[in-house]
């Protein structure tokens, strides 16, 4: 089975981090912005009960976070089958944009399953969101949220299977 996962939210979150964190294994903090889309391919097997092993194929696009380029993100939303909406702890202001990146979705794919994560959570020390805020914002967006760190890989994978389990259920 193949399925199309977009990463989108704001410039900076960590959506291309997140993506070679999960497909490579490798992290790099040197931040260079996505222009367009690009997409990566991997593939994952996992049980569904005891007996049963799913194989999927995730084509993941990492879409570039600045909302004046609706036309390109449009496009990539299209044929989307589920996503990540990704903020950062760190920066107050990608938790306000969850909800445009929901609504800018959900008007090209409709009602497609969604988690959310917020990443860098390795940088507590530098957090301006609290648990309270984001369990407000993903009770209000009714998505689950996990918190992930590229850098340390937290929540990464399990991230990827989560979001796979929700597709073949």
């Amino acid at each position: 089975m193949k399925f199309k996962i977009c990463l989108i939210g704001d410039w900076g979150v960590g959506k291309t981090s997140l993506i070679r964190k999960y497909v490579l294994d490798q992290y790099d903090d040197i931040y260079i912005t996505t222009l367009g889309t690009k997409t990566t391919k991997k593939q994952i097997t996992f049980k569904i009960n005891e007996n049963k092993l799913v194989n999927l194929t995730l084509q993941i696009w990492d879409t570039m976070g600045q909302h004046d380029f609706y036309t390109i993100q449009k496009f990539a939303f299209q044929g989307t089958h589920a996503a990540f909406i990704v903020c950062d702890v760190t920066r107050k202001e990608s938790l306000w944009s969850l909800s445009y990146w929901r609504e800018q979705l959900f008007e090209i794919a409709e009602e497609i399953p969604i988690i959310i994560l917020a990443n860098k959570n390795d940088l507590q020390n530098r957090a301006q969101l609290s648990y309270k805020n984001l369990d407000d914002v993903s009770k209000q967006l009714q998505a689950p949220i996990l918190y992930t760190s590229a850098k340390t890989g937290e929540n990464v994978e399990h991230a990827f299977l989560e979001i796979g389990k929700k597709l073949v259920s």
